[in-house]
């Protein structure tokens, strides 16, 4: 299947999955699941834009929509509206086996800026996304997990409207009473820099960062205490060479604006517990929102150990609750 950079080109093919593979706990089959991680990031390639190139982004929901109907979720598209038209996120459901459990969410936003192919922001949250599916479906976890498309995630006005899809579809389960253990977005997964001095750090974080940018960030709010501590236990027994970097912000962000940057903060303004999974963007990635924000600028190898850990980390918070 050959990938596009092109804005202008709206062919976003999909094909029938594999069968769910289960772990990816052996070299085979951790290269596996990285060749699917490039083949997911190639097919997305591309502007994926509602202006600029409606017909690749509208591609793109499909593709979403089309892997995972594949793995065997029940698939629906959630509309909203948004300037007098309507948009939709991409719901795949994995029901759980006791439905008195609250459902753990799952996200990464399908849509690009205008000007960039957008591989690393963010084909790869949505790549890991599917692949997390696939490897989260044979365990058949207690709680029910929505893998969830958000669209209209990046800047739609002059004015700094973002995160619109997840706004949409976090506010809708508020307003319905919906109980969610928390949500997992996959914000940018796929950059890797292991030269020093490769990450930015922040000043007055509180916590000490590696100065090498091999590491995924893990970044919760106050409400978001216990959702972290349990994503960290569960990434970090799945993928144990996986440098997990947890950090925990307080009154839902706002002292630090860039925590709020993705579709977690939707959800903490929704009052339920979210995480933002991520390679830090700009604070590491110098492709950010450019031209060159392509697959060749990604790492494989470390976006396969995000989806072996993020899918680790669902099983066990997805779990039954110990006695």
């Amino acid at each position: 299947m050959r990938p596009s950079t092109s804005g202008q080109d709206s062919r976003v093919p999909s094909h029938q999955a594999a069968a769910p593979a289960g772990d990816a706990s052996t070299p085979r089959q951790r290269a596996d699941l990285a060749t699917r991680l490039r083949r997911h990031v190639q097919t997305l390639e591309g502007v994926r834009h509602p202006a600029a190139t409606p017909a690749r982004h509208r591609a793109a929901r499909d593709y979403v929509a089309a892997e995972l109907r594949a793995l065997g979720l029940v698939v629906e598209l959630a509309p909203f509206a948004f300037r007098g038209r309507t948009y939709h996120n991409v719901v795949g459901v994995l029901p759980g086996r006791d439905p008195l459990r609250p459902r753990l969410l799952v996200g990464a936003h399908f849509d690009s800026t205008a000007h960039t192919p957008g591989a690393d922001d963010n084909a790869s949250g949505v790549a890991a996304l599917i692949e997390c599916a696939r490897q989260v479906l044979p365990h058949a976890p207690a709680a029910g997990v929505e893998f969830v498309g958000f669209d209209l995630e990046e800047l739609q006005t002059i004015t700094g409207t973002y995160r619109v899809g997840s706004r949409a579809l976090a506010r809708a389960r508020r307003a319905a009473g919906d109980r969610l253990s928390g949500a997992l977005i996959l914000e940018m997964v796929g950059y890797r820099d292991p030269t020093p001095g490769s990450q930015i750090v922040p000043p007055f974080l509180g916590i000490d960062v590696p100065r090498e940018g091999n590491f995924l960030a893990a970044v919760g709010d106050g409400r978001s205490r216990q959702l972290l501590e349990r994503f960290v236990a569960g990434a970090r027994a799945a993928a144990p060479e996986l440098p997990i970097v947890p950090y925990r912000t307080r009154l839902r962000g706002w002292l630090l604006p860039l925590t709020r940057l993705s579709d977690n903060a939707s959800f903490w303004d929704a009052r339920y517990p979210s995480l933002m999974l991520t390679d830090t963007a700009f604070l590491r990635n110098p492709h950010y929102h450019q031209s060159s924000d392509t697959s060749a600028m990604l790492d494989f190898d470390f976006m396969a150990n995000v989806t072996v850990a993020t899918a680790g980390a669902v099983v066990q918070i997805a779990a039954p609750a110990t006695t």
